[in-house]
């Protein structure tokens, strides 16, 4: 029997294995660095490799239809903390509480760590009659194979949309983004289906303004920070833009210092060896990022286009204002009331991952403003409360009600009682 189940166990542990790989596109590379550990010699490296699925594989119990009414299958990833990933962890929690019958789309991955047994989406069998909402960006839609029954949930960072997305984007039933900007971008794309937008939250109990921010005290240092994962070579974040510009504005300061937050897999960033530039590279929890935003004068945003902005609005939330251009989903939150508003021009983006326009901040402009703060941070201070009192207006729960509403509208999910 002990046989029996180990076996069991092992065959869901490669099934998983095999579905994350999928997800991620890295089969075929997975596959190529696993034959080179065998004709190396290296069997129980690549047998560990092969079953590092074991604790998600021993948890595999499927979730009862507890919830009534007709399903809505969610097809995304929940495997980090991030991204598209925490989008789609907290989509999950708004459509449970809002009473609605969430499964999990076959295509869909979650590390059950990552999702607490109350929010496990439910496994059942996608019909064709089913309705499914898949949250995924545009180039990535194709692997759930959308058809007129799927709602997107997406976004872009520049003003073209990857090639074939147009055309995944049309064959869906709807189609939403979490700004207005990124309406009008899809539409100039020739996305032709109904477009809603459903702007993006926070949660209020993690992300706030703290105590000490509400007194007028004088801080000792000023904090400047910025952050970004740079998974493709900060080709966007520019978060090694920041480290320059910081540098050359206070070449000599002793009372400044500027925190880059960056994730573990991100390639290096140039400090100069200098000291007051600290760099952390780990994943936070949602409580201790939100510590690490307080601990900010002011966030530093140089990002070529952001879609939305969601790391940005958390900042506000926690009261710190951002130095910042109006460029893609940020106009949707953010504007010189509330924080420091820098001019942008339009330039090409043209690398492996995007193409079209996004912007560049000015330089001029960033530097000005952090010496700006420098010299004046109790107003500083007070235009972070400002910040946080028009964060409040974008939580979870307002994303989840939007979201409810455009879903019941077009017919992908029936009103409760």
């Amino acid at each position: 029997m002990a046989l029996v189940t180990n076996v069991g166990l092992a065959v869901r542990a490669v099934q998983l294995k095999l579905r994350l790989l999928t997800a991620y596109d890295t089969f075929w590379p997975a596959a190529a660095r696993g034959g080179r550990l065998l004709l190396s010699g290296q069997v129980s490296t690549f047998t560990r490799k092969l079953f590092n699925e074991l604790p998600d594989a021993r948890d595999a119990v499927p979730v009862e239809a507890t919830r009534t009414g007709p399903p809505l299958f969610l097809a995304g990833h929940v495997l980090g903390l991030g991204g598209y990933d925490h989008l789609v962890l907290n989509i999950l929690k708004g459509l449970t509480d809002a009473d609605v019958k969430v499964c999990r789309d076959r295509r869909s991955c979650f590390r059950k760590q990552l999702v607490p047994v109350k929010l496990r989406p439910i496994e059942l069998r996608r019909r064709s009659h089913h309705f499914r909402l898949a949250v995924a960006p545009p180039y990535l839609l194709r692997r759930y194979r959308p058809d007129h029954r799927t709602a997107a949930f997406t976004m872009w960072e520049t003003d073209t949309l990857p090639p074939g997305s147009v055309e995944q984007l049309n064959r869906c039933g709807l189609v939403i983004v979490p700004s207005s900007w990124g309406r009008r971008c899809f539409r100039a794309n020739g996305v032709q289906v109904p477009i809603e937008v459903v702007p993006l939250g926070y949660d209020p109990k993690t992300y706030a303004v703290s105590d000490e921010q509400l007194v007028a005290t004088r801080k000792r240092v000023c904090t400047f920070g910025t952050a970004g994962a740079l998974d493709e070579g900060g080709l966007r974040k520019n978060v090694q833009r920041v480290i320059d510009l910081f540098r050359q504005e206070f070449p000599a300061e002793r009372d400044v210092r500027l925190r880059v937050k960056i994730t573990p897999n991100s390639p290096r960033v140039e400090t100069h060896d200098d000291p007051r530039v600290e760099v952390l590279d780990s994943h936070l929890s949602p409580a201790a990022l939100a510590e690490w935003y307080r601990s900010l004068n002011v966030f530093v945003n140089a990002s070529a286009g952001e879609g939305f902005g969601l790391h940005l609005l958390e900042a506000m939330a926690c009261g710190v204002p951002l130095i910042s251009s109006r460029f893609g989903g940020v106009s949707g939150f953010f504007d010189a009331r509330v924080g420091y508003e820098v001019r942008s021009q339009p330039i090409r983006a043209d690398n492996t991952v995007y193409q079209g326009m996004w912007s560049e901040p000015d330089s001029g402009d960033i530097r000005a403003n952090m010496r700006r703060i420098y010299r004046d941070g109790e107003t500083a201070r007070l235009t972070g409360l400002l910040a946080a009192e028009r964060a409040s207006k974008f939580r979870w729960e307002d994303t989840t009600r939007r979201l409810v509403i455009a879903l019941i509208q077009h017919g992908f999910i029936r009103p409760t009682k």
